[in-house]
């Protein structure tokens, strides 16, 4: 059995590196992108698993990804991490359709945790 896919999106390189490391350790396949450009060009060819994504990002932001989700009809589980938390941010995130609204820095658990329920829930 194939280990879950789980992709992460934000435009800090140790950002992704280092929750790429922190999942894989964990048995999570990950694929990571600097934006949500080069993810939804792999989407377009079917992708699975769930996202984890950066609110505030050049050119896309999280919020447009996840509009651009609806738009494109794609129902893929969306974890939002963010450092800049507000009650309005959340809000609208979850609006949109993301699973949950994770405020940095975040216990590797809390991830993990939120990661392994949005998969359940897809699968």
């Amino acid at each position: 059995m194939a280990p879950p896919a789980v992709h992460v999106i934000d435009d800090d390189e140790a950002v992704r590196d280092s929750l790429a490391i922190m999942l894989e350790t964990r048995g999570f396949d990950v694929t990571t992108y600097a934006t949500a450009q080069a993810f939804l060009s792999q989407a377009e060819r079917g992708v699975g698993g769930c996202v984890i994504t950066d609110i505030q990002m050049p050119e896309m932001n999280g919020l447009q990804l996840l509009r651009a989700f609806n738009a494109r009809n794609m129902h893929i589980p969306v974890l939002v991490v963010t450092a800049r938390a507000s009650r309005t941010l959340a809000q609208e995130a979850l609006a949109q359709g993301a699973r949950a609204v994770i405020e940095k820095p975040f216990a590797p658990e809390i991830l993990v945790e939120a990661v392994q329920a949005a998969l359940d829930a897809a699968a």
